[in-house]
């Protein structure tokens, strides 16, 4: 038995279809198909059933994926001690960052951590679309600043703040001068749509498909705000992105619009893994609570979060 088929797996009994499993392993179907049905022979027993052209778990099988769970979390867990014992410091933070991670408030977060924990070294490591969750569960990282939503059982959650959403276009654009537009004008147009290989719901959040009921047209595929802001400035792509991505990411080829109604606001949240008790990460959590509590403000027009028992479970 190995690692990578218990983590295949639990891919499955999430996703309960083998391509879209394959897909967020980067394994072809065959292959990843072999791997399930070779541990299947190993165990004697058929953790899926995949009658009438669908995928569920066997009672076996759901047994089995609750250990397979725990067994990846103490592996997970293991690796990052390992990894901390090998360090000439005490301990190492590692803060994986997805563009303009928490905006002007990350500073005063660092700041306040280093208060708390002035034994503990700060590391960063730039995140993509693709990998912001990935690398935390893999134990690559401890901790991550990146934007909801997500879904993942695997990973916390902790809202930082929430902060509007705005239209990014090209400045040839129809609507580049409109002192707002709405989202219904934008429906459409060819998004700069985050890669396939992104957390399930994250493209299609930004892209809007929400208020259309479907997914929208492609300019694009993109892994980072560069090459979104390259779609958008020679494809003549648009997206949604976070308020704080207009002032740390301009381009001569793009320029943002207000968006004038009721659009869902973005939110910035710390991502942990779920079983991560260790004391650093707690403390990074603790300058979270304190940053927000006194120095929110350096984020213009940022509002407090709001509790999501979804998150905390």
């Amino acid at each position: 038995m190995e690692t990578r088929q218990l983590r295949y797996v639990v891919r499955l009994a999430e996703t309960l279809h083998f391509g879209r499993a394959a897909n967020l392993e980067h394994i072809a179907q065959s292959a990843f198909s072999g791997h399930v049905a070779r541990l299947e022979r190993e165990l004697g027993v058929q953790l899926f059933d995949r009658s009438h052209h669908r995928v569920s778990l066997t009672p076996a099988g759901t047994a089995f994926v609750e250990r397979a769970e725990q067994v990846l979390a103490q592996l997970t867990e293991a690796a990052a001690e390992a990894r901390a014992q090998a360090t000439s410091e005490h301990q190492v933070l590692r803060i994986g960052t997805f563009a303009q991670a928490a905006g002007e408030l990350l500073p005063t977060i660092l700041s306040v951590f280093q208060q708390i924990r002035p034994d503990v070294r700060i590391e960063f490591t730039e995140l993509t679309m693709i990998d912001q969750l990935e690398k935390l569960v893999a134990g690559d990282i401890d901790v991550a600043a990146v934007h909801a939503p997500f879904e993942d059982q695997r990973v916390v959650l902790k809202p930082i703040f929430t902060e509007p959403r705005l239209a990014a276009v090209s400045r040839r654009h129809s609507l580049a001068d409109a002192a707002s537009i709405s989202v219904d004008d934008l429906l459409d147009e060819s998004f700069a749509l985050a890669d396939p290989h992104a957390p399930p719901g994250w493209a299609a959040y930004w892209a809007c498909d929400e208020r259309r009921g479907e997914p929208g047209k492609v300019a694009a595929q993109v892994r980072s705000v560069g090459e979104c802001l390259m779609a958008i400035s020679s494809l003549d792509a648009v997206d949604t992105v976070p308020e704080t991505t207009t002032r740390f990411f301009q381009h001569p080829g793009v320029t943002y619009v207000p968006l004038s109604d009721d659009t869902a606001p973005a939110t910035v949240n710390v991502a942990t893994r779920r079983e991560d008790r260790r004391q650093h990460v707690q403390a990074f959590q603790t300058a979270v609570d304190q940053a927000i509590s006194g120095h929110l403000g350096l984020v213009p027009n940022a509002c407090a979060p709001t509790f999501d028992p979804r998150n905390h479970s």
